[in-house]
Order: structure tokens, then C-alpha cells, then sequence
């Protein structure tokens, strides 16, 4: 009892001594910007001259002046002294930035929440563009690798199916070549970490170069160097990000190990790479990558083994190993993933054992065609077809896996949500103690309370989740901002502005089913009804609307001398009370609070004949105070929804010609239920990553047409359609707009 006790008090110091040693670390970092003055110019309104070193690849973003880009960048000096610093930076540019080159330009810098990593946005002051310095001996290495990434890219292109966007994801980590749809396919797969250079990779790098070590027979004196070398090469090849050097760190002391001959110490290992990585930067701890990637480390080597042996009692041992590897895992980082994803992949531990297998024929042959893309293009054209077919192959996993029902099992909300989790965490604690105890085969009270906690884990996952939503539809997620109901043959969209508020534009033909909608969302307050035009399958279900909450007041469009109100009470003899008004076109409100929106109207008319053209058109922006600055969704960089009733081609061709119509549009209301008179023009001018469509089941009128969607796959938008998803609803991730089909 005494050297147990002992033992805790030891591990207590040491934890307290590793946290002093974070918050000192982050402490020191905090005041040196404090001492530089860059805290203080971060603050300022004033335009300051800042130089500073692009670290990743620009991604492409929308902006409100049109296509931008997001760079990550450290901070060099600033100010007219030109004095140091170091401090990392978000810049946002209307040019393409180069990785590895350092910048000088006036800038407008905003600050970041305290707990991101990067201190700063930075935007350029006035029309000049960042002006790139002469290169210096780190822009030359970087040159380097990237003229290597870009020539992987390019050389990907002729791979089948999905692989040419799949493959710079699982060998470089870039998925900016990903669509919506398979970005959200491999998230609900639990696939989305193949895409993200990490662990896996760098073990798989080591071991080839090990394997190739031995088929040379090398010197062992060789393996170390050639080991980091080829660890440290791979690092600048795929960029550093919190996961990767996590990985690189692990995979260094890894090698030290094992040419010491300890390689078995791979739980001190992680602890040991975890602290070094901690006490150099304190904002690794934030980071969603880094704790999905520890965590996951941790679960393979702490039961890993173990579960494989008892596997391997029940099933062959290749079978048995991969599933330990998939269990182990994913026990451990679905306490983590839990907060990001709002839900548990229930298909994820399949998914990752069928296309776990194909990951190192994509990986090994796809990272030496990306050292080859330079120096021997068609070796590494032909290598990287290759490495397609499998990458093609883990594609075709992931959209499987999401196909299946309630693939992304919604966890509970508030309280509810909370117990469950603490019930899922103990049963998993109990679980793993007694694995990582375990001598030969459990006995019979053992036996007992391992299963009774399985069952605890299988009961809290499934029950709360799937069945939950098998019974009575998927949950309501508690931060949802925009709805698109299912009303049949009609179209009808909830924006969310507070708890239980909402913007709705059009409201279906069918009050009941108006009326079920706003229920099922708990909306009781209607600040505006957007009633887009005036025919029955748009103002329609105005009374169930009007039933299941109060309006404010209502913004309508149409043929001149029509009104809502008047419609509404020929319909059925309801009588609205709130206020009405022809929409102007100019016309602007922000809503404030919780959920903030900020809208517009672009076209308002009232005098053609045909009064689908007459139709109300609005320009959305969403966004949240918390979603950190350059994220989809912030402030900064607000999520765009542009809603277009029933708006036909040749309107919409006049609107385009004289720039009537947004061009930064995230999500898109397709005009007239996709009908074909709607045309194309206005989905290639806006290019929106997610289409919306409220159109009928098996509808008489043949809604969608082949050509809107055949454009909307040619663009690579992510469709939703009630007629195939019911109502769906989407939330704001940092990474992307999160949709979750209730019905």
C-alpha cells in the first residue's frame, strides 16, 4: 500500500511538474509578444508593415470581394523598425501566396481568440498585394518541396475514380482537390484520418525505408540516419502540422529506441513525445488533429496487443489484428471526437478494416512517386495511376459506409448528452484497466465485468444514437443554423437567429406540413416570413406557419398588387396580424444575439408577366462569434446562402449580365425545385458547395432536371434534396457545414 501510494504521489509531481512547465512555456511566448509590441499592434486599428514566412500551401477561400486565399504564416518582424518577433499569423490574400517565401505588405490585423495558435488575421490594407522578398536559403528548401507537391497533384490527375482528389489527401495531406460530398462522406465513414498525414503514414514511411534498408544490407550502424533522414524529408514533403510532427516526434524517439534495443517502451514513448511536443508549443494541446492523434496512439498501444490476442481466439490472426487495431482506436478517440463531430460513426470500425489494408498500397507507392514527380515525371505518372486503384478503393469505402443508415448516430444534447458521456468513459476505463491486468485468459468474474462494461459501451452508443433515430428520426443538433424542410412539392427554408427564432423564406403549399417543420425544429418565433412570389407551392402553407409560431413581420415579392395576407385569407379565412411588405431591392438587416445572420435582397420586381421572375431573391450570411477567425463561419469569413424562389434563365441571364447577383455563395437555394428553366447559368456563376432542392417525391412536373443536376455533379456540389433526404438540417464546423437529415 505504501509504494502504491508512493507511486501516485510520484506521478502527481510529475504531472503537476509537466503542467508548470506548459503554462510557463505558453507564459514565456505571451510575453514576448507582450514585450515586442505586438500584442498591442494586434489590437490597433492602424494599418502596420508586417513581414512574415509562409509556412503551409494557400487554400482557396470565399470572400466578400470574390475568390481569396487562406495562407498560415509566422511572423517575422513589423512595424517601421522592422522590430522581431515570433508569432503565427492567418493571412487572407486575393493571391496566391507560396509556401516558404517571406512577404512584406501594410496590413490590417484583428485578433484571434486567446486559446488559437495563431495570434493574428492579417489582411492587406488598400489594393496592394503582399510583396514577396528575395528568397533566402529556407524559400530555396521550400521550392523544393513544393514544386514536388504540385507535380503529385498534376500527376494525380489521370488516376481512376476518386483517387486524383483522394490521393494529394492521403499522401501529402492536401485535400483541397476533395469535393464537399467525399470530404463528408469520409468524415461520416471515420475515414477522414487517411487524408491526414499522421501516425500511420510516417510508421508506413519507416518501415518501407527499413524494409529497403535490409534489401540492401546496409550497415546497422545506417538504419538510424537513414531513418530520421527519410522521417525529416517526409515531414517537409507534407508540410508540418500539429499531427504530423506529433507523428515525426513518436516515430524519432521510436528509432532511438529501438537501435537502443527498447523498443518495446512505446507507452513511456508517447508520454515522453507528448510533453516535448507540449512544452515547445502549448497550442499543440488545442489542437483537434493532435488529441485525436494522441489518443488514438494511446489506445493501440495500451490494449492494442491485447485485444489481438483475444481476437485471435475467436477468428484468424490477420483479421484478428486489424480489427484490434480499428477497437482500440476508436474506443479511445470517440471521447474526443464526440464535441467535434456531434455524434458517433457507427460504421467507422468496419469501414477502417476493410479499407485499412489498401492504405499502405497507396501511401508507399504514392510517396516515392511524389520524390520521383520531379526528376522522373512518367515513372511517377505510372506509379501514382497505380496507387489510384486502391485510393479509388477507399473512396468507394467511404461512400459505402456513409450510404448506410444512420452512419453518423447523433449523440444526445445538454444534460442527457453529458451522462452519457461519464457513462461511456468509466465503462471504457473499466474496460481497459482490465485488459491491460489481464494474465491469460480472464476468469469467470472477469469474464462478468468485462462484458457487463461492453455491454454498458454498446448500450450507451447504440440505444441513445442509432435506435434513437431508427424510431423517431435523427435528433435536432443543439447548434444548428439553417434548415431546409421537407413540404412536399414546395420549398420552404428556416435560417435559425435565436434558441427557438428563426427567418423562414417560402413556407410549401401544405400548412400542416409548414406547421410539422417549424415543430420538429422547436422554432416559436418567426421574426420574418420571406414570402418569395406569389404561387400556392411558396405562401401556401402561410397558416400552419402562422400556427406553430408567431410572426413578426412579413417581406414578400410578386405581381404587382398582390399580397400575403389577402392570399392567405381566401385560402382558408385565416387572418394574419403582422405587418407586411414588398421587399427593395438594396433593402438589409442584421439579426444580433446567439446565432447571427445578416441578409440582403438583390431582386424584388413586380412588373413581368411570367411572376416566377418577380421572385424575392436574398443573400444570407451566417456566422459565430466562437468559430475561430479564417474558419468557414466566423466573422471574418461568414457562411453565404443565396435563396432565388422560382427566378427563370432569361431573368437570371439579365441579373448576371449587370452583376445583380452575389458570387460568394457557399450554399444555394437551386431555383424552381431544379427545374430546367431555371437554367445553369446562376450554379456556374456561384459555384456553391452545397445545392438545396425542395421538390415532391416521383413529382409529376419531372423535378430536378437531368441538366441541373448533371451541372451540380459537374461542379462538385454537394446536393440535398427532400424528395431523397426529408429535412435536412446543417451546422458550422471550423472545416466545413456539417448536414444532418432528420427525417
Amino acid at each position: 500500500m505504501r509504494d502504491r501510494g508512493g507511486t501516485v504521489l510520484l506521478h502527481l509531481a510529475l504531472s503537476v511538474g509537466v503542467a508548470a512547465a506548459v503554462t510557463l512555456s505558453a507564459a514565456q511566448t505571451q510575453h514576448t509578444h507582450e514585450e515586442s509590441g505586438w500584442s498591442e499592434a494586434v489590437e490597433s486599428p492602424t494599418p502596420i508593415s508586417v513581414t512574415f514566412r509562409v509556412t503551409r500551401d494557400a487554400s482557396p477561400v470565399q470572400q466578400r470581394s470574390g475568390d481569396g486565399y487562406r495562407s498560415d504564416a509566422a511572423v517575422l518582424s513589423f512595424g517601421e523598425n522592422d522590430q522581431p518577433v515570433r508569432a503565427h499569423a492567418v493571412v487572407f490574400t486575393d493571391t496566391e501566396l507560396r509556401a516558404g517565401h517571406r512577404y512584406t505588405s501594410k496590413m490590417l490585423l484583428s485578433a484571434t481568440d486567446s486559446a488559437e495558435r495563431s495570434t493574428a488575421v492579417m489582411r492587406p490594407w488598400g489594393t496592394e498585394e503582399p510583396v514577396r522578398q528575395q528568397p533566402d536559403r529556407v524559400t530555396g528548401v521550400a521550392e523544393t518541396f513544393t514544386d514536388l507537391r504540385q507535380a503529385t497533384v498534376e500527376h494525380s490527375s489521370s488516376a481512376v475514380g476518386e483517387a486524383p482528389a483522394l490521393l494529394p489527401g492521403v499522401i501529402l495531406g492536401d485535400r483541397s482537390g476533395q469535393s464537399q460530398e467525399l470530404t463528408e462522406a469520409m468524415r461520416v465513414a471515420g475515414l477522414t484520418h487517411m487524408t491526414v498525414v499522421s501516425g500511420t503514414h510516417c510508421a508506413l514511411v519507416m518501415g518501407a525505408l527499413l524494409g529497403l534498408g535490409r534489401i540492401l544490407r546496409i550497415p546497422r550502424w545506417t538504419t538510424l540516419p537513414l531513418l530520421l533522414t527519410g522521417l525529416a524529408l517526409f515531414v517537409m514533403l507534407v508540410q508540418p502540422a500539429p499531427s504530423v510532427i506529433r507523428a515525426a516526434v513518436m516515430g524519432s524517439i521510436g528509432a532511438l529506441a529501438v537501435f537502443a534495443g527498447r523498443g518495446r517502451a512505446s507507452s513511456s514513448l508517447l508520454c515522453l513525445c507528448v510533453i516535448l511536443l507540449l512544452v515547445y508549443d502549448p497550442w499543440f494541446g488545442v489542437a483537434a488533429a493532435f488529441q485525436l492523434s494522441v489518443a488514438a496512439t494511446a489506445g493501440i498501444v495500451l490494449i492494442g496487443a491485447r485485444l489481438k490476442g483475444l481476437f485471435a481466439q475467436r477468428m484468424p490472426r490477420f483479421m484478428a489484428a486489424a480489427l484490434a487495431l480499428a477497437v482500440s482506436a476508436q474506443l479511445f478517440v470517440t471521447p474526443v471526437l464526440l464535441p467535434i463531430a456531434e455524434g458517433v460513426t457507427l460504421y467507422s470500425i468496419p469501414a477502417n478494416i476493410v479499407a485499412g489494408p489498401l492504405l499502405p498500397l497507396v501511401t508507399v507507392p504514392g510517396t516515392l512517386a511524389a520524390v520521383l514527380s520531379t526528376t522522373l515525371p512518367e515513372l511517377s505518372a505510372v506509379l501514382l495511376w497505380l496507387a489510384g486503384l486502391p485510393g479509388a478503393g477507399i473512396a468507394e469505402v467511404g461512400y459505402a459506409a456513409a450510404a448506410m443508415p444512420h452512419a453518423l448516430a447523433p449523440w444526445p444534447a445538454g444534460h442527457t448528452g453529458w451522462v452519457a458521456a461519464g457513462i461511456y468513459t468509466a465503462a471504457a476505463l473499466v474496460v481497459c484497466r482490465m485488459l491491460i491486468e489481464a494474465r491469460g485468459r480472464p476468469r469467470g468474474w472477469e469474464r462478468a465485468v468485462l462484458s457487463s462494461a461492453v455491454g454498458v459501451l454498446t448500450a450507451v452508443v447504440i440505444p441513445l444514437a442509432s435506435l434513437q433515430g431508427v424510431l423517431f428520426g435523427s435528433a435536432l443538433p443543439e447548434q444548428w443554423r439553417l434548415a431546409l424542410c421537407d413540404v412536399g412539392q414546395g420549398d420552404m427554408l428556416v435560417v435559425r437567429t435565436g434558441e427557438y427564432a428563426g427567418i423562414v423564406v417560402d413556407a410549401g403549399e401544405e400548412p400542416d406540413m409548414a406547421a410539422a417543420c417549424l415543430t420538429k425544429l422547436r422554432i416559436n418565433e418567426v421574426e420574418i416570413l420571406m414570402i418569395t412570389h406569389d404561387h400556392l407551392d411558396h405562401y401556401g402553407g402561410t397558416a400552419g406557419v402562422a400556427q406553430a409560431a408567431g410572426i413578426g413581420e412579413i417581406l414578400y415579392s410578386g405581381a404587382a398588387g398582390w399580397s400575403v395576407t389577402e392570399a392567405v385569407e381566401e385560402l382558408g379565412g385565416t387572418a394574419l396580424d403582422a405587418p407586411e411588405a414588398r421587399g427593395r431591392v438594396g433593402q438589409t438587416l442584421t439579426h444580433e444575439g446567439d446565432y447571427p445572420v445578416s441578409w440582403q435582397v438583390w431582386s424584388a420586381a413586380d412588373y413581368h408577366s411570367n411572376t416566377n421572375d418577380n421572385s424575392l431573391v436574398v443573400h444570407f450570411e451566417l456566422w459565430a462569434a466562437e468559430t475561430p477567425a479564417g474558419a468557414v463561419g466566423s466573422a471574418i469569413d461568414p457562411l453565404r446562402l443565396l435563396t432565388l424562389g422560382d427566378l427563370e434563365q432569361e431573368v437570371a441571364g439579365m441579373l448576371l449580365a449587370r452583376d445583380a447577383l452575389p458570387s460568394a455563395v457557399d450554399i444555394l437555394k437551386v431555383s424552381h425545385h431544379g427545374a430546367a428553366n431555371g437554367g445553369t447559368a446562376v450554379l456556374e456563376h456561384s459555384d456553391p458547395a452545397v445545392a438545396l432542392i425542395g421538390v415532391g417525391e416521383e413529382n409529376s412536373y419531372g423535378h430536378p432536371s437531368g441538366a441541373v443536376v448533371a451541372a451540380l455533379d459537374e461542379l462538385g456540389t454537394a446536393t440535398y434534396r427532400t424528395d431523397e433526404h426529408g429535412t435536412v438540417v446543417f451546422s458550422l464546423t471550423e472545416e466545413a457545414l456539417k448536414p444532418v437529415p432528420l427525417e
